[in-house]
């Protein structure tokens, strides 16, 4: 406790808190994942990515399909990027949409991509030319297996809901079209039949996440990269097809 009659040194605080406390110059981002709300977004659509072919095991047995990351920049009420301290730089919130790159009729990339093309006239032949446009979306939530975490993710139990940006008014019954922000994230593309070196360093990502520890010192996270872009294309069963393409 305290003693009442002894007077408060704040020269003394001030310099133990310079010596021991946080340095508030710099920005502390969280590891944890934190997931954007659910509800309606603004959104872009800033990646492309096809990843060549993937075992999966389906019913049972394992099969082999063609899958494709689609990448979609957040933007709106709720989904405003996050500005790091003392840094000129903003953090959007983004969601990845994992699909089987499929064309059959009733296939969800397809129907996301009749969804996507609809919006815009539907006059694009190929997803990679809606990349930049914009669009509103429907943002789910979804448990881990373990129940311990919480992931944002476009599509829901009867799919995805991406939409235009067009909506009515609810008070006058107007039409009123949304302004979307310009996408933050820079757009990139990995299309399979167009492999080329550069394309192909265009999607390199440098660096490490550092490994990650709880209080007993204990590894939650390995030591991990960040190119996982890249490292997830050489995993597949035909990147023989592309290989010399990327690397000469």
């Amino acid at each position: 406790m305290s003693d009442p009659l002894r007077p408060f040194d704040l020269s003394a605080v001030i310099k133990q808190a310079a010596m021991t406390g946080p340095d508030m110059r710099f920005p502390v981002v969280s590891n944890d994942y934190v997931p954007p709300p659910r509800g309606t977004a603004r959104a872009r659509l800033v990646g492309y990515f096809e990843l060549g072919k993937h075992e999966e095991e389906f019913e049972g047995r394992k099969r082999d399909r063609e899958k494709v990351d689609l990448i979609f920049e957040l933007s709106g009420p709720n989904y405003e990027p996050r500005k790091l301290v003392d840094a000129d730089l903003l953090v959007p919130h983004r969601t990845t949409v994992q699909e089987t790159l499929s064309h059959a009729p009733d296939s969800l990339f397809r129907k996301l991509f009749a969804a996507m093309n609809a919006a815009h006239g539907g006059t694009a032949t190929h997803m990679v030319q809606l990349l930049g446009k914009p669009f509103t979306v429907e943002v789910f939530h979804r448990k881990s297996k373990d129940g311990k975490k919480v992931y944002a993710n476009l599509k829901g139990p009867n799919g995805y809901n991406v939409k235009g940006t067009t909506v009515q008014n609810p008070i006058t019954g107007e039409a009123v079209t949304l302004d979307v922000a310009p996408a933050i994230t820079e757009l990139k593309a990995f299309v399979w039949g167009l492999a080329n070196k550069a394309m192909w360093d265009s999607i390199h990502i440098a660096g490490e996440f550092e490994e990650r520890k709880n209080e007993k010192g204990e590894v939650i996270s390995p030591k991990r990269s960040r190119n996982v872009l890249q490292e997830r294309i050489m995993r597949a069963k035909n990147f023989a097809e592309i290989e010399n393409e990327v690397k000469s």
